[in-house]
């Protein structure tokens, strides 16, 4: 998928928006790299998930859990690549 960049939470994880999604947004975890800046627009593959903070945290080192609030129980992307276009 392609979208812009909406917001950095951590260098593996980033949220990115566009209207074509269900909820307009989207949380992806990306561990390989650290995330593009707002508001570049990138392309991710990867898989889908269901995201629960408690599941990922230490595998993606989230850090706090308040900006993950409202993707929890939600679908999440684990990207395997990301392409930034500039």
């Amino acid at each position: 998928m392609t979208a812009a960049i909406e917001r950095v939470i951590t260098d593996a994880a980033f949220v990115v928006r566009d209207a074509d999604l269900t909820d307009e947004a989207l949380l992806v975890l990306s561990p390989a790299s650290p995330a593009p800046e707002p508001p570049q627009l990138v392309t991710v593959r990867g898989t889908v998930i269901q995201f629960s903070y408690r599941e990922l945290d230490d595998r993606y080192s989230l850090g706090s859990g308040g900006p993950y609030r409202t993707f929890e129980g939600k679908r999440a992307l684990v990207a395997a690549e990301v392409t930034v276009w500039e």
